[in-house]
């Protein structure tokens, strides 16, 4: 059993809505018996593509089920739908390194059209000033690990030995970007963008007040 807490939600969560084993839970939710059994014993971490359908058959919460955070019955709370979670940041100002604070940022990942929907696949990156890019107080949810195709890219680059923020439109083929064009009127040399390091692709752009005294 390599994820017995997907295993335990399961379980409680067929408890809490009386279904008495996996094969009334498959005829439910119409979800083949042998990918729930394997669910059921711990066997799957998490149940992506099915979470919405089994949420819903068992009345409980798609981000408990699915991920543990909340209560089982905490969807039926508006706070929480539209809610924030705490997650950490790289801040990056317009002067200074960039560094790591603990915040809290909206939590789009409770909306029921976010796909996919486990924040872990993120990371969060938030700007207090104007850049060349952005407005300021953006926050950005960008992705872990770049899926092939087009989009708006983040890469930290070098410029006068200073590391500096790049923001490029570009298309993504497993091994570069291709095709790269900066998206702002600064020309960068061929060097500098070649010595450009990825961070990811921009899925998300919040305007976000980040006041560091009271989020810590």
């Amino acid at each position: 059993m390599n994820h017995p807490e997907m295993a335990e939600r399961l379980e409680q969560a067929m408890a809490l809505s009386g279904i008495t084993g996996v094969s009334k839970l498959a005829r439910r939710t119409k979800i083949d018996r042998g990918y729930l059994y394997k669910l059921a014993n711990g066997e799957i971490g998490n149940p992506h593509k099915y979470l919405e359908r089994l949420a819903e058959a068992m009345g409980v919460s798609p981000q408990w089920l699915g991920y543990g955070r909340g209560g089982p019955y905490d969807h039926e709370r508006k706070s929480l739908r539209q809610g924030s979670f705490r997650t950490t940041v790289t801040v990056v100002p317009s002067e200074g390194g960039d560094y790591d604070i603990d915040i809290s940022v909206p939590d789009i990942f409770n909306s029921q059209r976010h796909v996919p929907r486990d924040p872990e696949l993120y990371r969060f990156i938030y700007l207090p000033e104007m850049n060349d890019y952005f407005p300021g107080n953006t926050l950005l949810t960008v992705e872990k690990t770049p899926r092939p195709g087009p989009g708006i890219y983040l890469a930290w680059y070098i410029i006068n030995g200073k590391k500096k923020l790049g923001c490029y439109q570009a298309f993504y083929d497993q091994c570069e970007l291709k095709n790269t064009q900066q998206i702002t009127a600064n020309n960068r040399t061929t060097n500098e963008r070649e010595e450009a390091q990825l961070i990811g692709r921009v899925r998300n752009m919040d305007y976000w007040k980040v006041d560091e005294t009271t989020d810590l």
